[in-house]
């Protein structure tokens, strides 16, 4: 076999269409493309080798063939040496045993040089080449994501830091604008400590403008490389291309060399040689010309921030240096220019060392391989160069802002702020608006630990942890409240203020016990984010309404939300109510699952108490399911599957629903259900409290047991998941129609009465169902198992692929 031809080194002549892929393809859809042709190619150099592979072994049988069929030829009894004729017919039938020898070896030399060696380098080539693409554009993913989330976290803290700075100014505004004789020690203070916020305010600003210019920067160099893995991909495609053309120049000489159509097999070849790999892509840069490129996408500074703080000489993008109150703002910038110094010299070590690998191996090996190295460290050398231009610029410029201070233009902080604004309770962080006091509790951890509340009687309450007096070894939680008297508040009679905050500034400030035991108050607890204000909920149309308030559509923040509402409807609402509505609201901030609606808190910071939640925005099940009667069944079955995903995350979590039906049951904009309304959910401790309200409870949804006054458990949530997924195949329907009052309701049930399976149910859903109806709750199924049991009868739906 003649040795086989090999063009896998770059010409040396410049590409055709330079970075013509990088032009086209450089986007997130760009890059699926390019991964889906690269499989595409592999898969085809697969079915190749499997074609070779079989043509080897038909070569192989065919020389075994040839060579027994030559030794029978031999076996013949040929007449003697003197029949010349006879000879020359052994001759002849003898060469087919040299034949067969020449085509057993030309097949092992061809598996030994193209199928083992170039067809197997290149198919582990393209699959490197693959990995190499979708490893690089995931890491510059990650790190251009990583990037944006600091913003988002610098962000964050430069708000936080704004908005305890602002509460301290306010606190500062109101006892100096009300200055009396022997007050001045405290204000020097409480002076003392708005400075220190101050300055804390003024590291965040500087964190943030740094933070937002590395992410820009790092955004343009994000852009510069997907280009340059591109411009990568295709110069070493270009390479595995020729790599490819080897392989089929060996077919075509393996073909050539026992083949007698030698003109065929020549204009073959030609074909071969006419082949230009670098033009392997131009008819998919033509079908794809239209994908739009991918641009840089800056972020701009959040001017709310600025506003936040009140504090004029911040300005967007720029670094501020203040010398006049304390040096923490100065020292923090020294301390970044010595890191900066420190990184860049390390740069450029680093760098002298990778320029020195990129000069040997630059020219010397041009294979797959070669260019790969050479790529990796180009691209190192590239991060490197960039890092030591970034970090310069800025350490260049924070020299100069140190040389150039900015001007102290700030007087005393509190001039610049309203009177009057830090009076208001709501104000205060420790002020957590109506909480319940087990939930104080759990937030009070160490001595002296303390926060404001209202309790369910509408009392102002100091909830404190201190050394319980009969047990000096340990803490206990007190509950002290706090009085009010012709608008003075005190906790004794001799120390009156004229507001909470003034109260509880001035045990604070002048550690005074307020009581006999010695407490004092030490650590205030700041208030949970899930606890907002009031006054950021903007309610909008009514939604629904219910037993115990209503739902609207509403703003918080400016992001749509669903606001549950707790009002007084046809009865006046009780402590236990409101309690039942917080803990509902304790509850859900728990939840994080995807069939579970999504929690952003409870505005309780006085009447009405509000829970906002995610919008959903299709609304309740049992609507949704009236107004779209044409659902198939597939659909309706996938509803009970989410449904009863999500009641098995919250049996996972030992968590009662207690009011799981339809209407409790939200659809999202891609018809995804989600359970809500979690307002029984482990507040009905007494039987007698849902037994004395009959026609405000949901009894045609309730466990036999359960109307028999037996426990509530989670398996009389699986009863009522099964009447709710009747309600989804019967397009919401009421269940019992025929049965109009609630207490024939509970005695039907009690004496065996069961729904019937709705036209639209298939037989094996409804045995499924059916199961959630057992007397026994023992035997019924948990929602785990019916999420098993739901998802093995996706078969039955053999095109659905909802279920996951």
């Amino acid at each position: 076999m003649a040795q086989v031809r090999r063009y896998s080194t770059l010409p040396n002549s410049s590409v055709d269409d330079s970075h013509r892929l990088s032009d086209f393809f450089c986007s997130d859809e760009g890059y699926r493309l390019l991964g889906t042709v690269l499989s595409d190619e592999y898969k085809l150099l697969q079915d190749t080798k499997k074609i070779l592979e079989e043509r080897l072994a038909l070569d192989k049988q065919y020389a075994k063939s040839l060579q027994e069929l030559a030794a029978k030829a031999d076996r013949i009894a040929w007449p003697t040496d003197t029949h010349s004729i006879a000879s020359a017919c052994h001759g002849v039938l003898m060469l087919w045993s040299r034949r067969a020898t020449t085509i057993s070896s030309n097949a092992d030399e061809f598996r030994r040089l193209v199928l083992d060696d170039l067809l197997k380098n290149l198919l582990e080539n393209k699959a490197d080449a693959k990995r190499v693409l979708e490893d690089r554009k995931r890491q510059y993913d990650d790190e251009h994501r990583k990037v944006r989330r600091d913003v988002l976290e610098a962000d964050k803290h430069y708000s936080n830091e704004a908005k305890v700075f602002v509460t301290k100014n306010n606190e500062l505004n109101k006892i100096s604008g009300a200055a009396r004789i022997g007050n001045d020690n405290r204000i020097t203070d409480l002076k003392r400590v708005v400075i220190d916020k101050r300055d804390n305010v003024y590291r965040a600003h500087n964190a943030y403008v740094l933070t937002v210019r590395d992410c820009n920067e790092f955004d343009e160099q994000y852009v510069h490389k997907l280009h340059d893995l591109i411009d990568y991909h295709e110069k070493t495609q270009l390479i595995l291309n020729r790599q490819w053309l080897d392989v089929l120049q060996s077919i075509a000489k393996y073909n050539n060399d026992y083949s007698n159509s030698s003109s065929m097999d020549a204009e073959s070849l030609q074909e071969l040689d006419s082949t230009d790999p670098r033009h392997c892509y131009n008819e998919l840069c033509k079908i794809h010309s239209n994908i739009p490129s991918l641009t840089t996408r800056p972020i701009e500074f959040n001017d709310l921030l600025l506003k936040t703080s009140g504090l004029t000489n911040l300005e967007v993008d720029t670094i501020v240096a203040d010398d006049t109150v304390g040096d923490s703002t100065i020292s923090a910038l020294r301390r970044k220019i010595t890191t900066l110094t420190d990184e860049i010299n390390k740069a450029n070590t680093d760098l002298s060392a990778v320029l020195q690998v990129i000069d040997q191996i630059r020219d010397k090996d041009t294979s797959y391989h070669g260019r790969k190295s050479y790529f990796e460290q180009k691209q190192r050398a590239n991060d490197l160069q960039m890092k030591i231009v970034s970090k310069g610029n800025l350490k260049e410029h924070l020299e100069e802002v140190l040389d150039h201070p900015a001007d102290e233009n700030e007087t005393l902080p509190y001039q610049e702020i309203l009177f009057g604004l830090s009076d208001r309770l709501e104000d205060q962080a420790y002020f957590h608006g109506r909480m319940p006091r087990s939930q104080s509790i759990n937030l009070c951890h160490e001595k002296g630990d303390y926060l404001v509340r209202i309790n369910d009687q509408n009392k102002t309450v100091l909830s404190i942890l201190w050394t319980d007096s009969n047990h000096p070894g340990r803490l206990r939680d007190f509950h002290i409240y706090i009085c009010d008297r012709d608008n003075m508040y005190y906790f004794v009679k001799e120390c009156m203020k004229p507001s909470i905050p003034a109260l509880i500034i001035f045990y604070a400030r002048q550690k005074l016990d307020i009581t006999a035991d010695g407490i004092r108050l030490l650590r205030p607890i700041e208030r949970p984010d899930y606890i907002i204000n009031n006054d950021e909920v903007i309610l909008e149309d009514k939604l629904g309404q219910g037993n115990f308030g209503e739902v609207h559509r509403g703003k918080y923040r400016n992001v749509p939300v669903a606001v549950k509402v707790l009002r007084e409807t046809n009865r006046q609402l009780t402590p236990k109510d409101r309690t039942n509505f917080i803990n509902e609201a304790l509850l859900l901030k728990t939840y994080k699952h995807k069939q579970i609606v999504s929690f952003y808190g409870i505005a309780a910071y006085r009447e009405p108490l509000m829970i906002v939640m995610e919008l959903v925005e299709k609304g309740s099940l049992n609507t949704y399911l009236e107004k779209n009667r044409d659902i198939c069944a597939s659909k309706l079955t996938q509803m009970c599957y989410e449904i009863a995903k999500g009641m098995a995350y919250l049996e996972s979590c030992n968590v009662i629903h207690r009011d799981l039906a339809a209407r409790n049951c939200l659809v999202d904009k891609n018809g995804r259900v989600k359970v809500a309304d979690f307002g029984l959910s482990r507040c009905l401790q007494d039987d007698e409290d849902y037994f004395n309200h009959t026609e405000e409870v949901p009894v045609r949804w309730w466990a036999v047991e359960v109307l028999c006054r037996g426990p509530y458990t989670t398996k009389a949530d699986v009863w009522s998941f099964g009447i709710t997924a009747w309600e989804v195949f019967s397009e919401a329907a009421l269940p019992y129609t025929h049965i109009q009052n609630a207490h024939f309701v509970i005695n039907a049930v009690k004496q065996g009465e069961r729904l019937q399976r709705p036209n639209k149910c298939p037989t094996n859903i409804f045995d499924i169902i059916n199961t959630c109806w057992r007397v026994d709750p023992a035997t019924r199924p948990s929602f785990k198992g019916i999420v098993e049991a739901l998802r093995k009868e996706n078969s039955f739906f053999p095109k659905l692929l909802l279920f996951n």
